[in-house]
């Protein structure tokens, strides 16, 4: 259940706005090839104080491992603050 809802809460990360934390190499969260989702001047604005690289316990990392969980880390609630508060 724990996967089911963090998936959940990644796609509607994406419909308020967010961008995969990793986009520009989905290789760390999901392994393989490097590849670039596409430029950072299109979706991905860094918002101040999250970081301007890949962020290992995002809930908007690319891909998530089966059975995982993945809550909002502390980036993560900088964010939705930054946006939404």
């Amino acid at each position: 259940m724990q996967t089911i809802a963090s998936i959940l809460a990644h796609e509607i990360g994406h419909c308020i706005g967010f961008r995969h934390t990793d986009y520009m190499d989905r290789n760390y969260s999901c392994g393989g090839a490097h590849t670039n989702e596409g430029a950072s001047n299109v979706g991905a604005i860094l918002i101040p104080g999250t970081p301007s690289t890949a962020d290992a316990n995002s809930w908007m990392l690319s891909c998530i491992n089966s059975g995982g969980n993945r809550p909002f880390n502390v980036n993560d609630v900088i964010a939705l603050n930054y946006l939404y508060k």
